[in-house]
């Protein structure tokens, strides 16, 4: 049977209030209820810190869990953790730039009745809750997350896990939000059990997470049971910057591992947070240090509030180019941009390899370059290459 946790909230007001606070000393839905959720609260523990306008809080909530407030630089207004949730007025509309709620088209895509977005063949993504720990002012979901009018209701979700049923050519299902952990081990058993009683022919199941990262101790050896046990085969997280990688992170993620499970890494790019190549090796090596395997980086999408963080396409490619080659390979995402409207995550690559004509028109030669701008030609590669022939003796 499992205990239900009794909730007395009280939020930590003050910088030595929070200073003092350890976050492994308490259930984490006891932390969970005492987020953050105006940036008023914050004023006596962040120091010169932006006083934003009230309208902000129409278009987006805000909710920080005190893990992520410690995290926080208390006097630095560029601290790349402050940046990523703290409201500024950067949020306010920019003239001739245009945004959508739904930038990646998904609602075309969902499975009408149901909460599926089913884009690919044989793979869904299934969107079991609108709630996050704490909010991502670039939130591509901002349509749905922290708005009660896009609450995930538990008969859409009866009708998707029938829906995943009854479609025998899906084999992959990844669960995403919001964000799945924030479900209690109750329901997120009930609903990782329905998948793989009902739907047996799914042969890769996977979640999608920034609490592991935002509130860590969400991650507890109940919850890695209920994983193991519904064979959750991966647990992707979302880290953006080095400073977030944390004794405390590093210690749960272990306890997933521990389950058998592999972990990967996403990574949004954003401008004066992330878009710096010193900054992406070290946080990808100290991913892969501790088994967590980066995965994609993406382009900042263009959803309402969040123009601020785009990183222009060709910084992209610097960057790329800047930890290609320079870290372990195995440590080298994939960089990409998600397509407006549905089109799907599509590659971010410079040009390693190129075949041009020869000069006397009689094929073509594949011209080569490497991560130090060293060149080679290789012109066995090209189109209509023969061998020349070796004249007898």
């Amino acid at each position: 049977m499992l205990q239900k946790v009794v909730i007395s909230p009280r939020q930590l007001l003050t910088r030595a209030e929070l200073e003092a606070y350890d976050p492994a000393s308490e259930p984490w839905q006891k932390q969970f209820a005492r987020r953050y959720t105006h940036h008023s609260e914050l004023k006596d523990v962040l120091n010169r810190m932006e006083d934003v306008n009230e309208t902000v809080y129409e278009k987006f909530a805000v909710s920080i869990t005190p893990y992520m407030a410690q995290l926080m630089d208390p006097n630095d207004p560029d601290c790349p953790i402050r940046l990523q949730y703290l409201p500024s007025h950067h949020e306010e509309k920019k003239p001739g730039f245009e945004t959508m709620l739904d930038e990646l088209g998904e609602e075309g895509d969902t499975v009408p009745g149901t909460s599926v977005v089913h884009r690919y063949p044989r793979r869904v993504l299934f969107l079991v809750s609108n709630t996050c720990s704490t909010l991502c002012r670039f939130c591509t979901r901002k349509r749905m997350v922290s708005q009660p009018s896009g609450s995930v209701h538990k008969d859409e979700i009866e009708r998707s896990i029938d829906y995943i049923a009854s479609n025998k050519d899906i084999d992959d299902v990844l669960l995403s939000g919001g964000d799945p952990l924030t479900f209690d081990d109750e329901r997120l058993d009930y609903i990782l059990g329905a998948i793989r009683e009902r739907a047996p022919h799914v042969r890769f199941l996977r979640i999608g997470s920034r609490m592991v990262v935002q509130l860590p101790t969400r991650v507890t050896p109940e919850l890695c049971a209920i994983l193991e046990k519904h064979r959750v085969q991966m647990v992707n997280i979302h880290i953006n910057h080095p400073k977030e990688i944390t004794p405390l992170l590093r210690e749960r993620v272990k306890m997933i591992q521990k389950a058998g499970i592999m972990m990967g890494l996403q990574t949004v790019c954003l401008k004066g947070v992330n878009d710096d190549v010193a900054i992406l090796r070290d946080l990808f090596m100290q991913a892969i240090e501790m088994g967590v395997r980066p995965y994609y980086v993406y382009s900042t999408d263009m959803v309402e509030g969040a123009h601020h963080f785009i990183v222009p396409h060709q910084r992209m490619l610097e960057l790329y180019e800047g930890v290609r080659g320079w870290i372990s390979g195995p440590a080298v995402p994939t960089f990409v941009v998600d397509g407006l409207g549905g089109l799907g995550k599509l590659p971010i690559i410079p040009t390693y390899v190129s075949e041009e004509p020869l000069p006397d028109g009689s094929g073509t030669t594949v011209k080569c370059r490497n991560y130090k701008g060293m060149t080679v030609e290789m012109p066995g590669l090209g189109q209509h290459f023969r061998v020349p022939s070796q004249s007898r003796a």
